[in-house]
């Protein structure tokens, strides 16, 4: 999630940051719900409402960041809500699909190992009181890749299995995704270290900021 944004006339009133029940916050919570649902139905072999429950995951994933800065109810909650959700989400798609062989369980590893590093330097800047960074342009980018060729690929393996060429395609896709992941996550993690540094060195705080790396 980004900045609050002021709200336009006729628009939602702006909530206090420290507020729970929002919009924007129950949707992202249903996120929570649809991604267990998701996983319980790839195990039982339901694909199509799989498909069905992560198409509407994915859909919740623009909804709730979108409500929240449109309505002004960006909130600390939802900072932290919002982001989790989003790599649960990645988390149990990459693992389900892998175990259904959809996916190859090295495209696994390059992304959760990605993860695994941004995470880790994630929590060390917190206990420095350095702020999580922006999202950039190419996160949102490797993001928005994965969340189009991973599915694809599932759709591909479950209703289209003869067309192994665009199966190939959407791999192709997602490797390419990886990469976009991985220098997004670096990106990251070389802000956090300098930040960390310049603020280790002049003995500041730095103001909370805004969560959820894509």
């Amino acid at each position: 999630m980004e900045a609050v944004e002021h709200p336009r006339p006729g628009h939602v009133h702006p909530v206090p940051s420290t507020a729970v029940w929002t919009i924007p916050n129950a949707i992202s919570a249903v996120r929570l719900v649809l991604i267990a649902v998701f996983g319980a139905l790839l195990s039982a072999d339901r694909d199509t409402w799989a498909i069905v429950a992560l198409a509407a995951a994915g859909i919740s994933d623009f909804l709730d960041g979108y409500l929240a800065r449109r309505w002004g109810q960006v909130t600390r909650l939802g900072r932290l809500l919002d982001p989790a959700a989003d790599r649960l989400l990645t988390v149990a798609v990459v693992l389900g699909l892998a175990f259904r062989d959809i996916i190859p369980w090295w495209l696994v590893a390059v992304l959760l190992a990605r993860d695994v590093m941004v995470g880790t330097v994630l929590l060390i800047a917190h206990r420095h009181h350095v702020a999580s960074p922006q999202v950039t342009f190419v996160g949102k980018l490797a993001t928005a890749l994965l969340y189009l060729f991973l599915p694809m690929a599932y759709l591909v393996t479950v209703a289209f299995p003869d067309w192994g060429p665009l199966h190939a395609v959407a791999i192709a896709g997602a490797s390419v995704a990886a990469v976009f992941y991985w220098y997004s996550g670096v990106g990251y993690v070389r802000d956090l270290r300098a930040r960390m540094a310049s603020h280790a060195g002049r003995g500041e705080v730095s103001p909370e900021g805004p969560a959820g790396l894509g």
